[in-house]
C-alpha cells in the first residue's frame, strides 16, 4: 500500500472509531441509560466527548496509525502560525458567517416544518447566570471549535486532500453535518462546513476554521444569554424581528440586500485572510529557501576556490539538493512535516483501497441513519 492510501486509511480507521462512539452515545442517551449523570455529568460527558474521542483519537490514534510524532501530526492537520491581521479577519468573517448562518437555518427549517416535524427549545425559561454563561461558551463554542476542526478540517480533509481539494472539502462536510446526528443542525453544519474546508484549504492553516466556528458558535450562546436576562441586545432585535414581521415586502427586500452585502463582505476578508496567511508563509519559505541556496552556493564556491577551480558565475544546483534542502525549509518555517513530505514523494493514490472505501459507506450509512431517525422522532 502506498502512503497516500495507508493516510486515508488512517483517517478514516480514526473517524470511525470515533462515530461508533458518538452514534453509541446518543443511543444510550435517547434511551434514558445515562440520565442518571444529571447537568454536571453531561458536562463531564461532554468534555471526555470532545477532548477524549475527537481530539484524541484524531491526533494520538493517527499519529500511532502513521507511526508519526503527534507534534508532526499537529503540523501537518494545519496548526501553523498565524498573524493577529488574520485572528481579526477571521473573527470578522465568524460574525458574518453566523448571520447567514441565521438564514440558511431558517430556510431549511421551514422545510422540515412543512414535513410535520416539531423543533426542541435551545432557550431555557429558568435562571441563566452568568457562569453557566462561561460554562456553555467553553462547552458548545471552544472545544468544538478545536477539536471538531481537528477531526473535520485537520484530520478528514488533509488526508483525503489527496484524492483531489473538492472531493475532500465535500466529503469532510458532509460528515461534519452527519456527526452533529441531529436534522436540525444536519443542513447549515454541512454549508458551514463547506466554506470552513474551502478556507482551509486555502489558508494552509487550521487556525481561521476554528475561530470561524467558535465565533458562530459563541454568538449563539450570547444570544441565548441575552433572551433568558432580557440583555438590551435581545430588544433590539426583537424590535429588527417585529418591524420586518409587520412589513414584508420592506422586510424581504432588506433580507435580500442584507444578505447580497454580507456576502461580498465575506468573500473580501477572505480574500484579505488568504493573504494574510497563505502568501505570507509562502513568501517566508521562498526567503527562507533562497537564503540556504545562497548559503550552499558560497560554500560551493569556497570549495572551489580552495581546490583551485574555476568559480561558476551562476548557482547550480542538482534537482536532489534542491529537493531535499525545499522539505528541510518547509519544516524549518512551519509549513510542512514529514507527513507533507512523504506524501509529496508517494505515488498517486490507488483506486482499489477496499477498506478504506468500506470504512467510508458504513461511517456515512451510520451517521445518515441516525440523522434520519431524529427527523423521524421529531415527528412523532
Amino acid at each position: 500500500m502506498n502512503y497516500k492510501n495507508k493516510t486515508i486509511r488512517s483517517a478514516l480507521i480514526c473517524y470511525f472509531v470515533i462515530v461508533v462512539f458518538f452514534v453509541t452515545l446518543r443511543i444510550l442517551s435517547y434511551l434514558g441509560v445515562l440520565s442518571f449523570l444529571g447537568s454536571t455529568g453531561e458536562i463531564i460527558a461532554n468534555i471526555f466527548i470532545q477532548i477524549g474521542f475527537l481530539f484524541s483519537i484524531s491526533i494520538f490514534l493517527f499519529a500511532g496509525l502513521q507511526k508519526n510524532k503527534p507534534k508532526d501530526v499537529f503540523v501537518f492537520y494545519g496548526y501553523k502560525k498565524m498573524s493577529w491581521k488574520a485572528v481579526f479577519y477571521a473573527f470578522l468573517i465568524g460574525i458574518i458567517v453566523y448571520i447567514l448562518n441565521v438564514f440558511v437555518a431558517a430556510f431549511f427549517n421551514s422545510i422540515l416544518m412543512a414535513f410535520g416535524y416539531t423543533f426542541s427549545s435551545s432557550i431555557s425559561s429558568g435562571s441563566y447566570p452568568f457562569w453557566l454563561f462561561i460554562v456553555n461558551l467553553i462547552m458548545t463554542a471552544f472545544l468544538p471549535a478545536v477539536c471538531e476542526e481537528t477531526a473535520h478540517r485537520g484530520m478528514l480533509l488533509k488526508s483525503m486532500s489527496t484524492m483531489g481539494a473538492k472531493k475532500a472539502i465535500i466529503i469532510s462536510a458532509l460528515l461534519f453535518g452527519l456527526l452533529h446526528l441531529n436534522i436540525e443542525q444536519f443542513f447549515y453544519a454541512t454549508i458551514i462546513g463547506l466554506y470552513l474546508g474551502y478556507i482551509s484549504i486555502l489558508c494552509d492553516t487550521i487556525y481561521p476554521a476554528m475561530i470561524v466556528h467558535f465565533m458562530n458558535n459563541a454568538i449563539g450562546v450570547v444570544m441565548s444569554y441575552a433572551v433568558s436576562n432580557k440583555v438590551p441586545l435581545n430588544a433590539m432585535f426583537s424590535w429588527i424581528d417585529y418591524s420586518l414581521a409587520n412589513n414584508p415586502l420592506i422586510g424581504l427586500v432588506f433580507v435580500i440586500a442584507l444578505i447580497v452585502l454580507l456576502a461580498f463582505a465575506l468573500k473580501a476578508l477572505t480574500r484579505l485572510l488568504f493573504k494574510e496567511t497563505a502568501v505570507k508563509n509562502i513568501n517566508r519559505l521562498q526567503i527562507a529557501l533562497i537564503t540556504q541556496l545562497e548559503r550552499e552556493k558560497y560554500l560551493s564556491d569556497v570549495k572551489n576556490i580552495i581546490e583551485d577551480k574555476p568559480v561558476k558565475e551562476e548557482a547550480v544546483i542538482e534537482f536532489e539538493k534542491f529537493d531535499k534542502i525545499y522539505k528541510e525549509q518547509m519544516i524549518d518555517t512551519g509549513n510542512g512535516s514529514e507527513i507533507d513530505n512523504a506524501l509529496l514523494n508517494d505515488e498517486k493514490v490507488s483506486k482499489n483501497e477496499k477498506l478504506s472505501k468500506a470504512l467510508l459507506i458504513i461511517t456515512f450509512l451510520l451517521t445518515a441513519a441516525l440523522t434520519l431517525f431524529t427527523f423521524i422522532w421529531g415527528v412523532i
